[in-house]
């Protein structure tokens, strides 16, 4: 971790010299190293020692009091009341209840730029902040870059590719439209962790689960989602829900096998801001009525010997589950005795004596271990209670959930990316899914690009194209072949530009070009996706015989005639390239809106279908 520390500051030369000129002053920034994320700063700080709790950002009288700062760890984002800030000082404590950072954790914290005191400092010379993930920029011609299965284009590469019309013809859009336009997204800043606004709750037969959100002004783009991991921490299921209302979703409906699982409430702005809610642990019994389970650390435990209930008490064998709890275990078949270990305690049992002794200290038990099956059966509670685990009973699930320290379940992007799971499940509340409804359409061997919106809220859409896209390959007639464009907001400096996935008929290919898609950036509502659609258009075969596009977003797109800064092409002007060039235009979209409003033209004059974008994502909850 130093190592990549010192190889930051190689990079780049304005870190180099350990100042941060702001405005008209200059900040000694030896410990913090700054990056730039959209609107806010991430400050590096010190590596984990293991044992220090006191770090220092170095951003003396820069950051106002009561600015929220966001402290990470390993990518994991300590709660705000696990730590104090001394804005004095410009120092963060951790408090005791956390543990310190381990040896080689890399640190950082997050604020917002608009918390730059005022007055003693101006502005922030962005030319002395290094983006995030970034290469120093070095002029050149802008050029198509390729290589063997994606191509990154350039901004100008796109309005050259298709013979563009001389004459744009104007698209009137209500003042609704030109609204929504205009207004930039209010940056997500809510807490993540325990002070999370919002509640997860099981119900008490354990049949289904309900989630509420407390607080006002959710903007249209914030995306909630109900996240789903299993015991090694990979996402399972997410299930997106609409964050202005309280709704229930049958847990028979994830169609779970029997395991724990963490359950947590996740939102999403266009721009990547996220904050998430504690992780809740659920478990998941699908045996049959009676045959109870046990989860140790969230792990389903599988005994050779069933879990037997002996006069109230829970027994299950004993070197199985002292083992799980970190004990070493001795059996003496003499006296019939087990004695386990763990650090400075020891517990003794023996078969068919209701006298236990922890540290030789007489533990009167409600139910004496016993011999079935030729197994030794000890009582679960007492044996975990007693080497310092929190022992639940989940009725609900027939389950004993046991826990030596609490869960640690990463919420970060970065830990989310779905599981691969079957295309038969967990279908759209329709007859046919809409890539199959679409494949119905095709009645001859079609060149198809899918034109796909990658911000941030689009996570649950991408998820469903994923998943049921080798489905739709082999529905389409043989021959077809399949192309993906990706966009974002090419206006935005952020971004990343167009990008363009080469043609191929190899399903699994296919869906490894979608697995690279990745959901962020975002920034006012609409995106660039006229010119995705243009450079779509200007890739298809020349000698293609069939072509279609399905573009798939959840906002409206930039159009020139209305705001000519944003955008390269009119709805009227893409149009008219789709008519010129035959291509059969299917578009998922909200149902309505003004991303509604635009497509349906571009759908009505070239053949295609409007569908509704909610139909296109998994384990929606309508």
């Amino acid at each position: 971790m130093k190592f990549k520390k010192t190889m930051l500051l190689l990079m780049f030369s304005t870190i180099l010299t350990g100042w941060l000129t702001v405005g008209t002053e200059s900040v000694h920034a030896a410990t913090s190293i700054v990056f730039r994320e959209g609107d806010r700063l991430k400050l590096l700080l010190e590596d984990g020692n293991g044992a220090n709790r006191v770090f220092k950002f170095n951003l003396e009288n820069m950051i106002m009091p009561g600015t929220p700062i966001r402290l990470y760890s390993n990518l994991t984002e300590i709660p705000s009341s696990g730590f104090t800030v001394d804005y004095t000082n410009s120092t963060i404590t951790i408090a005791d209840s956390q543990p310190a950072p381990s040896v080689g954790s890399e640190n950082h914290i997050v604020i917002p730029i608009g918390s730059i005191m005022e007055g003693s400092v101006k502005s922030i010379d962005e030319s002395t902040v290094t983006p995030l993930a970034e290469e120093p920029k070095v002029t050149q011609p802008e050029v198509e870059t390729k290589t063997k299965e994606t191509t990154s284009v350039n901004k100008s590469e796109a309005a050259s590719s298709v013979d563009e019309p001389k004459v744009a013809q104007p698209v009137v859009e209500s003042k609704e439209d030109q609204a929504v336009d205009e207004s930039p997204e209010i940056p997500l800043s809510i807490p993540s962790g325990e002070q999370f606004p919002g509640t997860f709750t099981i119900n008490s037969s354990g049949t289904s689960f309900a989630v509420r959100l407390k607080m006002k002004n959710i903007q249209p783009t914030y995306t909630s989602y109900v996240m789903v991991k299993n015991s090694d921490a990979q996402l399972v299921k997410r299930i997106q829900f609409d964050p202005a209302t309280t709704f229930k979703y049958s847990l028979s409906n994830l169609n779970l096998s029997t395991g724990g699982y963490y359950f947590y409430i996740k939102m999403i702005d266009q721009s990547g801001n996220s904050a998430a809610s504690v992780p809740q642990f659920v478990p998941i019994n699908n045996n049959k009525a009676g045959q109870v389970v046990v989860f140790i650390d969230g792990k389903l435990q599988q005994y050779e010997q069933p879990a037997t209930s002996i006069s109230g008490s829970m027994l299950v064998p004993f070197r199985a589950v002292f083992e799980a709890l970190g004990a070493k275990v001795k059996w003496d078949g003499a006296t019939k005795t087990v004695t386990a270990t763990k650090g400075n305690t020891t517990i003794k049992l023996t078969v068919g004596s209701r006298d236990a002794y922890i540290n030789g200290k007489l533990v009167r038990l409600n139910a004496a271990p016993r011999l079935i099956n030729g197994k030794v059966m000890v009582p679960i509670r007492f044996v975990s209670e007693a080497l310092g685990a929190k022992v639940k009973w989940n009725i609900a699930a027939q389950s004993v959930v046991i826990f030596l320290a609490p869960p640690q379940v990463l919420t970060t992007s970065e830990s989310e990316q779905l599981m691969e799971e079957n295309e038969d499940n967990y279908e759209p509340q329709t007859n046919l899914t809409i890539l199959k409804k679409i494949s119905t359409t095709l009645t001859k061997s079609t060149d198809i690009v899918f034109v796909i919106d990658v911000t941030s809220s689009m996570t649950g859409t991408l998820d469903y194209v994923r998943q049921k896209v080798k489905g739709f390959v082999d529905s389409v007639p043989s021959g077809s072949q399949f192309a993906v464009v990706a966009f974002r907001d090419i206006n935005l400096k952020a971004d990343k530009d167009l990008e363009f996935f080469e043609f191929t008929k190899d399903k699994n290919k296919l869906k490894g070009n979608l697995n690279m898609l990745r959901p962020l950036a975002g920034g006012d509502l609409k995106e660039s996706g006229l010119e995705a659609i243009q450079l779509a258009i200007s890739k298809f075969p020349k000698n293609s015989s069939s072509k279609t596009i399905i573009f798939i977003t959840d906002a409206p797109v930039h159009d020139k005639s209305t705001t000519p800064d944003k955008a390269r092409f009119s709805v009227d002007e893409i149009n008219k390239q789709l008519q010129k060039n035959d291509v059969v235009f299917n578009a998922i979209v909200p149902a309505n809106g003004p991303a509604n409003k635009q497509m349906k033209k571009l759908v009505d004059s070239n053949k295609g279908t409007l569908y509704d974008i909610r139909d296109a994502k998994l384990n929606l909850a309508k």
